[in-house]
């Protein structure tokens, strides 16, 4: 049963739309689903920004200056995807965890428990 899991696992990610990177040197107004944009100059960008991937909407932006934290860093290959790094947690809001990868999203194993039993318990406060 677990290998079965294991290659639709697989399957999922593979079809997963890649998320297309754009560089601005300053945030549009209105930013568009399933891309990252990368704020400032080319050589010393200082944001990245994109919706949320869990569909609330809402917009994160990653701080790329080292002198201030929390701090970001992010290395696009030869084929224009994206890597993030460390991963994203969202501690307000949609709480989501992940990683970008490959222009992908790579959840935190373990999230949609979490946030199932959060939402159970905080029904009860």
């Amino acid at each position: 049963m677990m290998f079965f899991r294991k290659i639709v696992a697989k399957f999922a990610e593979w079809l997963q739309p890649e998320h297309k990177l754009v560089y601005v040197d300053e945030l549009p107004r209105n930013v568009k689903d399933k891309t990252i944009y990368i704020v400032g100059d080319v050589k010393q960008p200082w944001l990245l920004a994109f919706n949320c991937p869990c569909g609330c909407q809402n917009l994160i932006q990653l701080n790329l200056l080292k002198d201030a934290a929390p701090c970001w860093g992010f290395k696009v290959n030869k084929k224009n995807k994206i890597n993030i790094y460390p991963s994203v947690w969202r501690t307000t809001g949609c709480e989501s965890h992940f990683f970008v990868r490959k222009g992908k999203i790579d959840w935190v194993r373990g999230y949609e428990s979490y946030r199932k039993t959060k939402g159970f318990l905080s029904f009860w406060k």
